[in-house]
């Protein structure tokens, strides 16, 4: 049964007070990653120290950012064959399927949100998505998993399948958005006593809700309650629920969260680490004072100053009694103050698994070799477990976005399109036959992914040599490679074209006029070469020219060019036909590929 307005004021404020203490968490981890003065505040709190920005560097950004580079690719999406005894068209069906789920992530532009998911993931140590719809240009609506700022999320009881039963996200949204969006919230806020502010009197304590789409953090309080019944939108101020919608999933709440793993609660990657770089900060803040005091030395005067005052300065003169002594103390830095910010350092890095191979920077003067290979492994060790997370909430995702399509839109024929293995299409599908109940898919993580460009070219490689991958499969876990189809197309045609090429050389060696004249040609014109030989090897013989006929008869009595056998290129058979041969640099035609 739905709840009354009473009813879900209680189970929203259940579920803000079940996160109070991880709320607080993510308000400290969220202003020391923003910087400024809120990451002083957070990190040293109240100790009367002026500064408008870090005194260290954020090592929790930098780290945070590392990871979100190895965490922000897309896996590969299959869809496997599940009835063996008609094979071929369970797997054009399941190759449909798979164009269908590849469509939705380019109309959500999922390839947009998993760099974003890469940072709060380690960051707040969960991601939310909602199940909904976005309609496309031309107004058609298809599911849609919106990600939502986790800082804003209050997710209930996690049971052993990672999953809770219910989410409440609190916000603050401007009124005139709000009062588009629903357009009944404008007479419910007529009945709070502050509602021309914009803010509500009825917030819990003073949780606050500056949000990743809102970050002034100005407008009204709205709660968003999600459960298996469907979704609340409640104003709190007045107490009063503008809307309500089913949730037509069969599968549970129309939400999926990703949650990183931790012993028994949820926390932050860097959250047992937050000492480790305020002592940082206070050491280099200490340094600072050091050396300032070191440099601007206080001056002492034993004795008296016939002036009255000690001037300082190029030009100055001062006039001292007899007897009387200047000084200046000499303030040395003690060396352990620097040795301990090393090693404050090498301890956060291991704590939050940044290595120092991240940086860019040679690892020699930091630790020693051992040291640095448990700092790899360790990093790629949470960049493995972290795309484990990840894979599995993307396969949820997909299943309740497919059951979502054909619960609401199961007779409605809907085109799509997209890139699916590097060939482009566009068709259109009915989600009662092409879905039907078919939800299940698998997300893939390539053998080298969390892996650096670098890294991946040298492994890829070392791997192909072996014969353990094919080509391909290289191809696909290298960046930059999208049509992997029209690629494997043009290094084919490459070799294709290498193979006649070296066959028209060898048949201008023997003395074939069609042969030399093409050689001839390819040489003044190189970047036709492709048309040339489409032209000799599939023209049919033509009616000879007599300077050609000349060519050949000299040819038949010479014996040929005398080039011998072996492969030779096209300047050999140019030289031995008495043509200019090429101006070193300049442009020729490429020899035999394959």
């Amino acid at each position: 049964m739905p709840y009354n307005s009473d009813e879900l004021y209680k189970r929203i404020d259940y579920l803000r007070a079940f996160n109070a203490e991880q709320h607080i968490d993510r308000a400290r981890i969220r202003d020391i990653l923003n910087g400024g003065e809120a990451a002083v505040q957070a990190l040293l709190g109240n100790q009367g120290i002026d500064f408008h920005e870090l005194p260290a560097p954020n090592m929790f950004l930098s780290a945070l950012e590392r990871f979100a580079q190895k965490l922000g690719r897309s896996p590969d999406l299959k869809v496997d064959i599940v009835n063996e005894k008609d094979s071929e068209r369970a797997k054009k069906k399941a190759e449909k399927l798979e164009r269908i789920v590849i469509a939705y992530d380019e109309h959500q532009k999922l390839s947009l949100q998993l760099p974003q998911v890469g940072r709060w993931l380690p960051g707040y140590g969960f991601v939310v998505w909602v199940i909904g719809y976005k309609k496309d240009k031309e107004g058609n609506p298809y599911p849609c998993a919106k990600l939502r700022d986790p800082f804003s999320c209050f997710p209930g009881y996690f049971g052993n399948d990672q999953q809770p039963e219910e989410l409440a996200i609190i916000n603050r949204i401007p009124k005139a958005t709000l009062y588009k969006q629903y357009p009944n919230a404008q007479a419910a806020l007529q009945d709070d006593e502050d509602s021309e502010s914009g803010v509500s009197t009825s917030l819990w304590g003073s949780t606050e809700n500056r949000s990743w789409s809102n970050s002034n953090g100005s407008g009204v309080v709205v709660c968003e309650y999600y459960d298996k019944e469907g979704t609340y939108v409640y104003l709190p101020g007045p107490k009063k629920i503008i809307d309500f919608m089913p949730n037509v999933l069969r599968s549970g709440p129309c939400f999926v969260i990703a949650k990183r793993f931790t012993f028994d609660q949820m926390q932050s990657q860097f959250q047992h680490v937050i000492g480790l770089m305020a002592n940082m900060a206070k050491i280099n803040i200490l340094g600072t004072i050091a050396m300032e005091d070191a440099v601007f030395t206080e001056t002492n005067i034993i004795g008296e100053i016939e002036s009255g005052k000690y001037r300082k300065g190029r030009f100055a003169v001062n006039y001292l009694s007899p007897g009387s002594q200047v000084s200046k103390p000499v303030n040395n830095l003690p060396y352990q103050l620097f040795q301990q910010v090393d090693r404050l350092e090498r301890h956060l890095r291991l704590g939050s698994a940044y290595p120092v191979s991240d940086d860019g920077q040679s690892p020699n003067s930091f630790v020693t070799g051992r040291g640095l290979e448990e700092l790899g492994t360790s990093a790629s060790l949470h960049v493995r477990e972290y795309q484990t997370i990840l894979k599995d909430a993307l396969q949820e995702i997909d299943a309740k976005r497919l059951e979502y399509d054909e619960i609401m839109y199961g007779d409605f024929r809907r085109p799509i399109a997209g890139l699916h293995k590097g060939t482009a299409y566009k068709e259109s599908y009915t989600p009662s036959i092409d879905i039907n109940e078919m939800y299940k898919t698998r997300r893939v993580y390539g053998v080298m992914a969390g892996f650096d460009e670098p890294q991946k070219v040298i492994t890829g490689l070392q791997l192909l040599q072996q014969g353990i991958i094919d080509t391909q499969t290289l191809q696909e876990n290298l960046d930059g490679l999208d049509n992997i189809t029209k690629i494997q197309q043009r290094i084919s045609a490459d070799k294709a074209e290498g193979v006649l090429f070296e066959s028209l050389m060898q048949k201008a060696i023997e003395g074939d006029p069609k042969a030399l004249m093409a050689a001839i040609e390819i040489r003044k014109n190189p970047q036709k070469m492709t048309e040339i030989l489409d032209k000799y090897f599939t023209a049919e013989e033509p009616e000879m020219a007599p300077e050609e006929l000349a060519m050949l008869q000299q040819a038949q009595q010479g014996g040929g060019l005398g080039l011998g056998s072996s492969p030779v290129s096209i300047d050999q058979v140019l030289g031995a036909m008495g043509q200019q041969p090429p101006v070193p640099g300049g442009p020729v035609p490429g020899g035999p590929v394959g």
